[in-house]
């Protein structure tokens, strides 16, 4: 068990109480497992989407905090893996200490399935050109390959009861997915995708963005929707879309701001590690 400092573990702390002044409490993590695990088998799901299936000793005693679990990807694509020192919480911290050529890729994924018994993981990358390093991974990961594996934590945590909004666009369809396999209560569910091959067998109303910004599509269909009532919000995809829908609950539908869990999973023009 990694032996985190003092000062990481106040600033993981006042950071989770500054994030809950803001949005709904996510699932915590106090332990943060990091180890290497290997590609055992790839699976063409769509046209978009490709799942990945892992095979670590550790995922037999590993377990989610909740349906959209995610984790660090520690991703080294032309050179032998190296992992960072696992005794910062902070694993961008533990990155940036590492010598360049040395230094993996990290980018945040979603645990689709966990399977404890053969100790595995599904994982289910949105390819969509070959724009960034978890993208370029993806589509060239056969059986054999290694990589890292960080743990993270999950944000979906709604009350036992009430009426819950979902709003996502095509990279938050791996978390979104998950999240509907388990809930067996009424929800109003938006998807933004870029067009319509990107559409999944999902019960959702769908939107499809074209040219638009990221994000005003699926805002417009939950402003256009009758909704009685929203308890619960779940927001999550391009950094506009989680703001902006964020924003129309709040001011124009009087939701509280603490019922809200709102991520931005990437920002147009911007990298995101």
């Amino acid at each position: 068990m990694p032996r985190y400092s003092a000062l990481d573990r106040f600033t993981l702390k006042a950071a989770t109480k500054a994030a809950e002044l803001l949005m709904a409490p996510a699932n915590r993590r106090e332990v943060f497992d990091q180890f290497v695990m290997t590609v055992t088998a790839v699976t063409e799901l769509s046209e978009h989407m490709r799942r990945i299936t892992f095979h670590a000793p550790e995922f037999a005693s590993f377990a989610v905090t909740g349906p959209d679990e995610y984790f660090g990807l520690l991703m080294a694509t032309d050179r032998e893996l190296v992992m960072p020192a696992d005794d910062r919480i902070n694993v961008r911290s533990s990155l940036r200490a590492m010598p360049e050529d040395v230094r993996p890729d990290l980018r945040w994924y979603t645990v689709r399935a966990h399977r404890a018994d053969v100790a595995e993981i599904d994982v289910d990358f949105v390819v969509h050109g070959d724009a960034g390093p978890g993208t370029r991974w993806a589509r060239r990961a056969e059986a054999g390959q290694k990589a890292g594996f960080r743990a993270g934590g999950s944000a979906y945590r709604p009350p036992t009861s009430g009426a819950v909004l979902l709003a996502a666009d095509e990279t938050a369809l791996p978390a979104l997915a998950a999240i509907l396999s388990t809930e067996t209560r009424p929800l109003h569910v938006f998807v933004e995708v870029p067009d319509p091959s990107f559409q999944l067998d999902l019960d959702a109303t769908w939107v499809f963005r074209g040219s638009d910004e990221p994000g005003s599509a699926v805002v417009k269909a939950i402003q256009d929707a009758t909704l009685s009532t929203v308890d619960y919000a779940w927001a999550c995809g391009e950094s506009g879309l989680a703001t902006g829908v964020r924003r129309h609950l709040v001011k124009d539908r009087d939701v509280d701001r603490k019922a809200i869990m709102f991520s931005g999973y990437w920002k147009v023009g911007s990298a995101r590690m």
